[in-house]
């Protein structure tokens, strides 16, 4: 205790102001300002201008003393506590680690994160509220879940049900979405998007139903009763109204600008009823099946029509390909008119015909001029519909196909056909559709073309046997052949008539003309005896008679006129001119060859020419007048005299120039005997 010093007696002396001391420390020591200018190191000088000299002198030893008692203690605590410095040490840096970290996070929180938040805070609700939208949307989706599934799921049942015919309840669905669109609309809202988007996938399903039920008018097969079905289902869709698209107006309206024009066109579309539209599609669809029956049998029919010329087997052949058009064509027609009358007439009928409940009118009261009611105007209109349609069948289907090909046909094919199509008008006569007149006049024509074309093909054959010969590179009547003189011309005792009738050939006593009794007496239709003398002839009678006895199975009165022209002038006529210039010919060439010849051979000349006047004779004087009773008397049973209105122009100047002929040669004759 004594050791210690005495603690300095306080001064009440200090600096204020220890600044200039602080200067002069720095400038005469080693202690940098830095230390000196410390809060400590000032508190500390302004403690040492308290102290006197004796203080300030012990001050040196004092302060060595604690430093070396502090340093003594800082080495026992170093040794003793060196784990805790360390720990310490270590603990202190990660803390001023964590403190610099927390530091700059707190810096970027306050600069970024903070402004961020408060602006992101600040929009929070703008960016919530389409959210907040859309949320609520869903929660009224969930809660009308039941029956927003119920009217996505209208358009696929119309659809199911039309796929599956069950057009019923495919038009209940329709109705149910329509009457959802106008409790919609009622609300003085907007159209919900779904609605419209069901309501347009509901259209669609509408057309193809509509499309399904045309299609079924268009199917060969289909029977009344689904023709029906599927009209009655056209009318309740309603869809041929005046605002529908399969309305049109006439042609000469179309593209109207004025106010006139659309009033027309309006009255236009008022004036053609859906009813009516219906009716069209119908016959338009059946017509379309109708074409498609006929076409196979057309196209064979329009084949062998444009080849030409036919033989026997064609002609049947074209004749069993009419027989199965014709029989195809009177099916699909009946059937089409039919089916339109049970469906859309008798439907107008009944309904015209229901009793009216107006009141009677007192018979003073002046009524005004009956007019047709508006189902009258619609029956009389589909009535007309109904008979333009079968018209046109009969001129765009029957006639075309039947006016080229009938005449091609041999005439013993004609009246199966006749009486085909006449049992067909008969059958088509109950629905208003008599065309037997027409049939009349179609028939005759090629009848007459028929006779025609075999008049003239026998009449070409009887010409090209009397041609007369002719020996090329001689002008002579005769040839020498092995020295002996050979004649050009083939004895008409060798084959203008029969061995037995050679020596005296046999000749009409009288002329055979209408006026004389033998030939009013004659049967028509028996060939006379005489012309059996003479080959040529008889068989030119037989192929004309053949002709004639087709002609009976079918001889329509209206073309006698036209064949007997024909008879006339192309077979009798042109075969009489050719047989008399083959005589003629052949009278020539023999009375030059007669001169120096003996008097058996002139023997010989007179009676070849006996024979050829003979035949000549024969055949102006019984062929022609018989062939002409056999046409207009045998065939038709007209009596063939001077008040008989027909024949060709020809033939009686070519029988004068024979009877001419006749007096030129028996002259001839007459002066030979007196010569002689």
């Amino acid at each position: 205790m004594d050791d210690q010093p005495t603690a300095p007696v306080p001064s009440t002396s200090r600096l204020v102001d220890v600044q200039t001391l602080t200067d002069f420390l720095a400038s005469s020591s080693k202690v940098p300002l830095e230390q000196l200018i410390k809060p400590s190191s000032q508190s500390y000088l302004s403690i040492l201008t308290t102290y006197g000299l004796q203080e300030l002198t012990a001050e040196p030893t004092i302060l060595q003393t604690q430093s070396h008692h502090l340093t003594s203690s800082l080495t026992s605590l170093t040794h003793t506590s060196y784990p805790t410095f360390l720990s310490l040490h270590k603990t202190t840096k990660a803390l001023t680690t964590s403190l610099t970290s927390l530091s700059s996070s707190l810096d970027a929180l306050l600069n970024s994160s903070l402004p961020a938040l408060e602006e992101s805070a600040a929009g929070w609700k703008d960016r919530t509220e389409s959210v907040l939208k859309e949320r609520s949307k869903a929660k009224v989706v969930l809660e009308q879940h039941e029956k927003i599934r119920d009217l996505l799921e209208i358009p696929l049942l119309i659809d199911t049900c039309v796929r599956n015919g069950y057009f019923a309840e495919a038009l209940s669905l329709v109705a149910h979405a329509k009457a959802l669109a106008a409790n919609a609309s009622t609300s003085n809202k907007p159209t919900p998007l779904i609605l419209s988007s069901v309501l347009s996938e509901v259209h669609h399903s509408v057309m193809q139903m509509l499309l399904s039920l045309l299609t079924t008018l268009y199917e060969p097969n289909r029977k009344l009763p689904a023709l029906w079905k599927a009209v009655n289902f056209l009318r309740k869709m309603d869809v041929f109204g005046p605002s529908s698209p399969f309305a049109s107006a006439p042609t000469h309206l179309k593209g109207a600008q004025t106010e006139t024009d659309s009033k027309h066109i309006e009255h236009f579309a008022d004036f053609i009823s859906s009813e009516e539209q219906i009716a069209l599609a119908f016959l338009v669809g059946r017509e379309s099946c109708l074409k498609s029956t006929l076409e196979p049998s057309g196209s064979d029919i329009s084949r062998m029509t444009n080849h030409g010329e036919l033989d026997d087997r064609e002609k049947e052949d074209l004749a069993r390909y009419l027989k199965k058009y014709i029989d195809l064509w009177r099916e699909g027609v009946y059937d089409i008119t039919t089916q339109y009358s049970t469906i859309f007439l008798e439907k107008s009928s009944s309904s015209i015909l229901q009793p009216s409940t107006a009141k009677p009118t007192s018979p003073t009261t002046p009524t005004p001029s009956s007019e047709p009611s508006n189902h009258d105007q619609e029956w009389i209109q589909l009535h007309a519909l109904i008979t333009t349609y079968t018209s046109r069948a009969l001129t765009v289907h029957l006639l075309p196909v039947l006016s080229p090909s009938l005449h091609l046909l041999s005439l013993s094919l004609l009246p199966s056909l006749l009486t085909q199509l006449t049992y067909c008008s008969t059958a088509f006569a109950r629905v208003g559709l008599d065309f037997r007149a027409i049939l009349s006049v179609l028939f005759s024509d090629a009848v007459a073309e028929v006779i025609s074309k075999e008049f003239k093909a026998t009449g070409v054959t009887f010409e090209s046997r009397f041609k007369v010969p002719s020996a090329p590179g001689q002008s002579q009547s005769s040839r020498e052949i092995n020295g002996a003189r050979k004649s050009k011309w083939k004895q008409p005792s060798k084959w203008l008539v029969t061995s037995g009738n050679a020596a005296l050939p046999p000749v009409p006593v009288t002329p055979a003309t209408p006026a004389s009794p033998s030939f009013a007496q004659s049967p028509p239709h028996i060939p006379p005896q005489i012309l059996a003398s003479y080959p040529p002839l008889a068989e030119h009678t037989n192929t004309i008679l053949g002709v004639l006895n087709g002609l009976r199975l079918l001889a329509p009165t209206s073309i006698l006129p036209t064949l007997a022209r024909v008879l006339d002038d192309e077979v009798l006529a042109k075969g009489g001119q050719a047989l008399q210039a083959y005589i003629k010919a052949f009278l020539k060439d023999w009375q030059s060859m007669s001169s120096g010849r003996s008097d058996e051979d002139d023997s010989e000349v007179d009676k070849e020419k006996t024979v050829i006047m003979a035949f000549g004779q024969v055949y102006f004087g019984i062929l022609v007048p018989f062939i002409r009773r056999a046409l207009v008397e045998g065939v038709y049973a007209v009596q063939l005299d001077s008040t008989f209105e027909g024949g060709g122009q020809n033939l009686p100047n070519v029988v004068m120039d024979w009877e001419d002929f006749l007096l030129e040669v028996e002259d001839d004759s007459g002066k030979s005997e007196d010569d002689s």
